[in-house]
């Protein structure tokens, strides 16, 4: 069976390609796929899900079912909520001196504090960073449209960064960001729009956390050779196509959950791409797609998956923990990650099942271990070529070294840490920190110094050079100078990934300014907006959110339905950080865990992984496992549809 995107996306070099291009020869001559055999799927796709919320909600609308009694009285108790707190008199030097320091803290406030009503008010005038103020009045439409014009040509450039100059992702997202800030400053000089306050739109929380969970990950790459990290990454390789793929989606679906999807995927794309370079595979694409793909699905599951799920937690009205979070997400994460694996496997049969001549065979394989000619030849040359290597590597491996062990304590502390409700950014940092010091002092104390010795032509030890000063007095050498943790480990922290997350934030919260993302909220979501979760509204409500979290991000769309929405319910929240992650996998844009793999994977010189081939799998697979997902989330889900501090749950009982 031959996948309708493998022709396009075979990269070969070498024995590979010979190989490839022979087998190709002598039985069909490789032509292009044409557009509806490359994009048949997606477009199917997509006109499905049309034709889906036509069918429940009316083609105009007309079926959207009205408020009932609990959702009137919901947003009867929100307005007056609202209006109570911009009516309350307020101390501004006070709340600094102990508001700041609640809202920080627990968010059970005491009735000496003034309970519920004081944590509302605190939260509106302290979270200035988060809660969006709308300012869009303030724009003429020339300024709309400016900022507007300026949002999508960078992301153009973005989606698209070899088209134009080579200056790559990061490059482009920060001189996006101070472009926008000129802009702004210039239409506020003309009249034209409101001032640009561009660090308020800085999100620091997803930054700290990055930083902090790179930091730990390079440590425990980096620590020990041959030690934990590196049995990890020897544990993914496999002669069989097919099974190393999975092992790559299920490391990734698990790692993500635990240590954020990010971190996971900068670390493994070189590891992936080493794996397709030591097998010779003739696509790299398929297992890039498994490791990206499974990192967004993965990171779902728990609330410090991903940045926005962090941004949830922290925005939400009511409490929502770790485990209620995780208890609500099993089902629909599951089922998504099952869905996105079967079509990875039929979209790649070719790479992944060679041999392989219909989808029947395939599954066959997979289920009763069967294989063709072209498998076992893999698997023959695999292990012909371990043969050799197999005393060496059983010498170098002598079992778990100390350094191992104390590495697997700290991450079972760090996700212990997690799991409690510590804060996810300190944690992390504080967790890269101890293993800074750690590899400091074994390079200092422990591990064999570097012996600086020269060797002549014939490879004979030539002595130590002896210098002299004018007198003829021999001159003592210098002690050597340390190499610091500055000069070595941290230099490999992808700074350039931050500057881009920074120059992302600052373009997005210009767009949200002008007040058209939300503009375009309000108007898709017509009837629905009142009832955004509910059924059949949440089939629209999902697809929405895809559209503007790959046109504006999932982070700031979290950002924008905070403000939109300020007393959402712990189960609306649950929803949004479904979709908002899932939809991160329609398009290389939709999530920043994508375009770290195609970062990654060109700095070892992998360029497979483009928009142009993401696309054509990403579409059909992200919204098979949307909306199957939002199916079983709506119809099994753990969370509360009313918000407990605001008193909706005292009146449903």
């Amino acid at each position: 069976m031959s996948s309708p995107l493998y022709e396009d996306d075979v990269e070969c070099s070498g024995a590979a390609a010979a190989e490839v291009a022979t087998t190709n020869a002598a039985k069909t001559p490789a032509s292009k796929p044409s557009f509806l055999r490359k994009w048949g799927p997606a477009l199917i796709a997509v006109a499905g899900v049309i034709v889906v919320n036509a069918i429940l909600l009316g083609p105009t609308g007309s079926k959207v079912p009205p408020l009932s009694h609990r959702q009137l009285t919901a947003k009867s108790m929100r307005e007056e909520r609202t209006q109570a707190v911009l009516d309350m008199d307020w101390d501004h030097e006070a709340d600094l001196k102990r508001g700041l320091h609640n809202m920080q803290g627990s968010r059970n406030l005491s009735e000496a504090d003034g309970g519920v009503m004081e944590y509302t008010r605190r939260r509106h005038r302290f979270l200035g960073e988060y809660v969006h103020v709308d300012v869009s009045g303030e724009f003429s439409l020339f300024g709309k449209l400016t900022i507007t014009a300026i949002y999508f040509a960078f992301w153009v450039f973005l989606m698209f960064p070899n088209w134009f100059l080579p200056i790559g992702r990061p490059g482009i997202a920060l001189g996006g960001g101070l472009s926008m800030v000129v802009v702004r400053y210039v239409l506020l000089v003309l009249g034209h729009g409101p001032s640009f306050d561009a660090p308020k739109v800085i999100i620091l929380e997803p930054l700290f956390l990055l930083f902090g969970l790179m930091l730990t990950t390079i440590y425990l790459e980096k620590m020990e050779r041959g030690g934990l990290f590196d049995k990890l990454r020897d544990s993914l390789d496999d002669p069989v196509n097919w099974k190393r793929s999975a092992k790559i989606m299920l490391m990734s679906t698990i790692g993500s959950a635990a240590v954020m999807n990010d971190s996971v995927v900068l670390i493994f794309s070189g590891v992936v791409v080493d794996l397709c370079v030591r097998h010779k595979v003739a696509n790299s694409l398929p297992y890039l797609l498994s490791l990206a793909t499974t990192a967004n699905t993965g990171s779902a599951l728990t609330m410090t998956g991903n940045p926005q799920n962090i941004l949830i937690v922290s925005l939400a009205y009511d409490d929502i923990s770790w485990t209620e979070f995780l208890m609500n997400m099993v089902i629909p994460v599951t089922a998504a990650s099952i869905i996105n694996a079967v079509m990875l496997f039929l979209y790649y049969s070719g790479e992944l099942f060679p041999g392989s001549s219909g989808f029947f065979e395939c599954f066959g394989i997979i289920f009763s271990g069967n294989r063709t000619p072209e498998m076992l030849a893999q698997e023959h040359a695999y292990h012909a070529r371990n043969v050799a290597k197999q005393t060496d590597v059983e010498e170098q491996s002598g079992g778990w070294s100390i350094w191992s062990k104390i590495q697997i304590v700290l991450i079972t502390i760090f996700l212990i840490c997690f799991a409690v409700g510590l804060d996810v950014c300190v944690t992390s940092i504080c967790a890269g920190a101890i293993l800074m010091v750690l590899a400091a002092w074994k390079r200092q104390h422990y591990d064999p110094k570097p012996q600086l010795i020269e060797y002549d032509a014939e490879g004979n030890a030539l002595p130590p050079k002896k210098m002299y000063d004018m007198d003829g007095n021999e001159i003592e050498p210098e002690e050597e100078e340390l190499v610091t943790e500055s000069e070595t480990t941290l230099t490999e922290v992808d700074y350039g990934l931050l500057m881009l997350f920074i120059g992302q934030f600052i373009l997005i919260g210009s767009f949200d300014d002008t007040g058209v993302p939300q503009g375009f909220f309000s108007l898709a979501m017509g009837g629905c907006a009142e009832q955004m979760t509910s059924v059949p509204c949440v089939y629209w409500f999902v697809l929405v959110i895809t559209i503007l979290s790959n046109v504006a991000s999932n982070v700031p769309v979290v950002q924008m339905l905070a403000a939109t929405f300020p007393y959402a319910t712990p189960y609306d929240w649950v929803q949004v950080a479904f979709s908002a992650t899932i939809a991160g996998n329609l398009t290389m844009l939709g999530s920043a865990a994508n375009m770290i793999v195609a970062f990654q994977a060109a700095k070892v010189g992998d360029r497979t992984f483009t928009s142009e081939r993401h696309a054509p799998f990403g579409i059909p697979s992200t919204i098979l496992s949307l909306y199957a997902g939002t199916f079983l989330l709506s119809t099994i889900h753990f969370a509360p549809e009313c918000s407990a501090k605001l008193g909706e749950c005292d009146e449903e009982a």
